[in-house]
């Protein structure tokens, strides 16, 4: 038993579910990963508890819903905690809280989705958005295609990428992360373009702001420069 009694969650589970987030899916693959690697699955599966229940099942037991009660955020366990439970009884009612309502709320998140558009955000976090988008889709039962995905990350790219994005459109072969890589390195030559220009500017600005006195006494500086040379041999 002390084999995982003392086990850290977070160890195994790096996110935390949250109420408001959309990350349950990733969360209940990283909880079930996390009772497989410890052989304790039967806790949060349809498995019933052993008739009597042994001191070992329920040390075992209590450590699995240790590890969901550290795992999820209060609020959470605010609609889901309960008296006297089990883990599999806290591990149904997470799932139940956060799979209810699917067709209302698969409306409001495909329009929440194809609503997302760069504006200031760079490629990353604006393929992020997406995916965390499309990650509560598929939380409703209502997965994103990837051809889906790169349609909806071009049609809210910013139009500084619109000739990319065209070149884009018509390759069928393109995934969403080739897309989101091409488009980043689109950013990479506009960000360096952009220091190009703003360094040409400058040095122009300077040459125009030297005037002719400057200009007089660079002149000067250059003829009495060759004045003081000594005469070649």
């Amino acid at each position: 038993m002390a084999a995982y009694a003392a086990v850290s969650v977070q160890a195994h589970v790096p996110i935390k579910l949250e109420l408001r987030s959309s990350n349950y899916t990733k969360w209940s693959s990283f909880f079930e990963a996390m009772c497989g690697k410890f052989g304790l699955l039967s806790h949060i599966n349809s498995a019933p508890p052993p008739d009597p229940r042994t001191d070992a099942w329920n040390v075992a037991d209590c450590v699995v819903r240790s590890w969901l009660y550290g795992s999820v955020t209060e609020d959470v366990l605010d609609f889901t905690m309960a008296a006297n439970q089990i883990a599999r009884d806290l591990w149904v009612a997470i799932s139940n809280h956060f799979q209810t309502n699917k067709a209302p709320r698969a409306i409001f998140l495909s329009h929440a989705f194809h609503a997302i558009t760069q504006g200031d955000m760079s490629v990353h976090e604006y393929a992020q958005a997406l995916n965390k988008a499309a990650d509560a889709l598929r939380d409703v039962d209502k997965p994103v295609a990837d051809s889906e995905m790169v349609l909806a990350l071009l049609a809210g790219a910013d139009s500084r990428y619109s000739t990319t994005g065209e070149i884009i459109a018509g390759d069928a072969t393109m995934t969403f992360s080739r897309v989101v890589d091409r488009l980043a390195l689109q950013e990479l030559r506009l960000a360096n373009q952009s220091k190009e220009a703003a360094s040409s500017a400058m040095i122009a600005s300077s040459s125009a702001g030297c005037g002719p006195s400057c200009q007089s006494a660079s002149s000067s500086t250059s003829v009495t420069q060759q004045q003081q040379r000594p005469p070649q041999q």
